[in-house]
């Protein structure tokens, strides 16, 4: 699974168009789920084997997820935050993303 949304990375004219979760953390005790969707310029590229750009971070709470609580994140429900919720910087990156 992977979302498919050209985003140019930090103004250098770079595209990354193919987006994968690369990273996820669950912290119970704080009580948020921390994830990374990690930018490449194709799928190809990612399927190379080569280094993602630099990723779009995310840190939701289980009700930003849509869930009861932490113990029901799926890889499903961080792509559909990632559509519905704004990033870490306060941006809303995906809402128009198609599905990879």
């Amino acid at each position: 699974m992977a979302l498919i949304k050209p985003i140019e990375i930090r103004n250098t004219g770079f595209l990354a168009a193919y987006w994968r979760l690369t990273h996820c953390q669950i912290d119970h005790g704080a009580g948020v789920a921390e994830f990374r969707l990690g930018g490449y310029p194709s799928r190809e590229a990612r399927e190379a084997g080569k280094a993602p750009l630099p990723s779009i971070a995310y840190r939701l709470t289980a009700a930003q997820l849509g869930l009861p609580d932490l113990h029901a994140v799926t890889t499903a429900a961080l792509y559909a935050a990632a559509r519905a919720c704004p990033a870490e910087d306060g941006v809303l990156w995906f809402p128009d993303a198609e599905d990879a």
